[in-house]
């Protein structure tokens, strides 16, 4: 499941790497003004376009209610803009198979010297923040890459429409008893094709974390 936004030059050769690997891709286009939409499909997407852009939460949320259609076990999560490599999902794959574990995690912060500093210091303070929140030890609690159980995909019931939708899975998922796994990934940093804005976006981020750790109703168990 991909949310893409504006990745035209990206989107195709995700879902064709991903699909090297796994039969069905969808791929919710969050209200782009370019052709992320007719590249996804013709790379043999199943895209779902929405009418305007809601943030990658909103579009994460509905792809995976779209996938849950389906009878697969598991949902592989990754982004449209070339920083997930598709190359990586074996890795994700082999780990799920061998510890049954509710969510694998691709973590990318081992490569320090490959990532920009403040994305770095972001991710590895709200990485700390979100492993004395949930309770779990947290390599890189910002990673979008993921292998999410169906089941628990199902019960978590989430709500962001930003950026702050990764947070609050890891809130639910460990509220809920979910097993963790992480598996390193490739480091990727393409900030001229991510709509990431480091500072602002890590403030919501952390916002909302407190948010769903303190107020917000958990769902079913």
């Amino acid at each position: 499941m991909i949310p893409a936004y504006q990745c035209e030059a990206t989107v195709g050769a995700v879902v064709a790497g991903v699909r090297r690997h796994l039969e069905r891709v969808v791929v919710v286009d969050d209200g782009s003004r370019d052709a992320t939409a007719e590249l996804a499909r013709a790379a043999g997407a199943e895209v779902l376009s929405l009418p305007g852009n809601r943030g990658k939460g909103h579009a994460l949320r509905v792809g995976i209610e779209r996938a849950l259609g389906g009878a697969e076990s598991a949902l592989a999560l990754l982004d449209a803009d070339g920083q997930h490599d598709p190359a990586d999902l074996p890795r994700l794959l082999a780990v799920w198979d061998a510890r049954h574990a509710d969510l694998v995690i691709g973590s990318r912060l081992a490569d320090r010297e490959r990532i920009p500093s403040s994305r770095f210091w972001t991710n590895y303070i709200g990485s700390r923040v979100l492993t004395w929140m949930t309770g779990r030890e947290l390599e890189d609690s910002q990673s979008g890459y993921r292998l999410l159980s169906s089941s628990l995909a199902r019960r978590l019931c989430l709500r962001s429409d930003g950026y702050a939708v990764e947070s609050e899975m890891l809130i639910k998922a460990a509220r809920m008893g979910a097993r963790f796994e992480h598996v390193r990934v490739s480091t990727i940093y393409n900030d001229g094709g991510s709509h990431f804005r480091p500072v602002l976006d890590t403030v919501r981020i952390s916002c909302a974390a407190i948010y769903f750790k303190v107020f917000d109703d958990p769902g079913p168990a």
